[in-house]
């Protein structure tokens, strides 16, 4: 029962932190209050939104001196009052301030969280990583209609002082409410260690030995993994980037028509982190990473012949699929590949593969959209190579694991 209540809660605080997803409905607000311009409000929304990645780096470190309910009290903490200061923020350079501030508390998601979650759920790990990520991807779906209706009734400065005091206060209770993973957890009525309860087929990838981070970067595997998840997320983070304006482009509709196609985006996320999530514990991590590499790669040629409302409806949909189930392989396969030892640590590393996507992701599909007179399409057909590469490299890794394997099962057998 503690580790169901450790995910609800860590997930619940996820959502808070997701709240930053939704940052689109206060750039018209902050325009008009302050006469700044759009690409001066899409900068402080890059710190809030690419912060989160190098805090899980940061989280991995401060996890070796404090426990998770700790370090995901003093994330919501920060992560409340950055959100309370943006709204005091009359210039540039305090909008960015505050901005990094709210950032820094990223260490709410997933860096205080994920490392006790995969201890917890060693036989479910997929299924953990995806509804903790749903979690966060979820926030913008439910903050972002709230945050309209706090806009309309009271104005972008206190709707950001209210949402920033409620983080504070549910990410405290959520804190409250999560236990500490014993190391070696096994769940009731399981035997054995966690790596002997874990499914075989989910964990292709087991390394032989426990391996920390500098062991880890000395290995091909990680040079093979971390560029497969930077160029899988790519074309998501691209997509995400830009989903309005591809739909206005393509379609030619208005942006309060185009909004909606956020809406299917953030739904394919979230559908895509526990369901590609729970399909890995069952079926294993390889033949799920390289399905949905597969089928990215689909959808980005479907968006790039696509010339109606439902195919781009469909390929949007598939992409935002796609991307949730990067999002939540990414913390099984680190564990599974170089042991839940040295997670907290590794994990950082690994999951910096977000923030390089969420820089590169939306700029490529700016600069091709540019070249191109405004106009996507070329746009996706470059996501689908760098996607098509990905694939590659992870069908090179999957030959590896299974060349390096089968010497151990031969000595198992024997």
């Amino acid at each position: 029962m503690r580790r169901w209540v450790s995910l609800a809660a860590s997930t619940v605080a996820a959502m808070c932190c997701g709240f930053y997803y939704a940052w689109s409905v206060l750039v018209i607000p902050m325009m008009d209050t302050h006469g700044w311009s759009s690409a001066d409000v899409a900068l402080a929304f890059t710190l809030v939104v690419a912060l989160p990645g190098l805090m899980t780096l940061v989280a991995g470190k401060l996890l070796q001196y404090v426990p998770p309910p700790t370090l995901l009290l003093l994330g919501g903490v920060i992560l409340g009052a950055g959100t309370v200061l943006l709204s005091f923020a009359d210039s540039l350079g305090l909008l960015y301030l505050f901005a990094f501030i709210a950032g820094v508390g990223g260490l709410t998601y997933p860096g205080a969280t994920m490392t006790n979650l995969m201890r917890f759920f060693p036989d479910k790990r997929g299924m953990a990583s995806g509804v903790l990520t749903g979690g966060f991807g979820m926030g913008a779906v439910i903050w972002g209609p709230v945050t309209v209706l706090l806009l309309d009734l009271m104005g972008y400065q206190w709707t950001l002082r209210l949402l920033g005091a409620l983080f504070i206060v549910v990410v405290a209770g959520c804190s409250r409410l999560v236990t500490v993973a014993p190391v070696g957890y096994t769940p009731p009525g399981r035997r054995g260690t966690s790596s002997e309860i874990a499914s075989p087929q989910a964990t292709a990838y087991e390394s032989v030995a426990e391996q920390n981070w500098k062991e880890m970067l000395r290995t091909s595997t990680f040079w093979l993994l971390a560029p497969v998840f930077i160029l899988g997320l790519v074309s998501g983070l691209m997509v995400t980037g830009h989903a309005s304006p591809i739909a206005q482009q393509m379609l030619d509709i208005s942006p309060q028509a185009a909004g909606a196609f956020v809406s299917y985006l953030a739904l394919g996320m979230a559908i895509g982190k526990v369901v590609w999530g729970v399909l890995s514990d069952r079926v294993g991590r390889v033949p799920v990473l390289l399905a949905v590499l597969a089928l990215a790669v689909a959808a980005l040629m479907l968006l790039w012949q696509a010339g109606s409302y439902l195919p781009v409806v469909v390929g949007v949909f598939v992409v935002g699929v796609c991307y949730g189930g990067f999002l939540a392989l990414i913390g099984p396969v680190t564990s599974e590949t170089f042991g839940p030892r040295h997670f907290s640590v590794n994990f950082g590393i690994m999951y910096l593969a977000v923030s390089v996507a969420s820089y590169v992701g939306p700029r490529l599909g700016a600069a091709v959209a540019e070249a191109n007179d405004g106009v996507y399409r070329q746009a996706f057909l470059v996501a689908a190579m760098l996607t098509v590469a990905a694939l590659v490299l992870a069908a090179i890794q999957a030959c590896l694991m299974r060349r390096r394997l089968r010497p151990s099962v031969a000595r198992g057998q024997s």
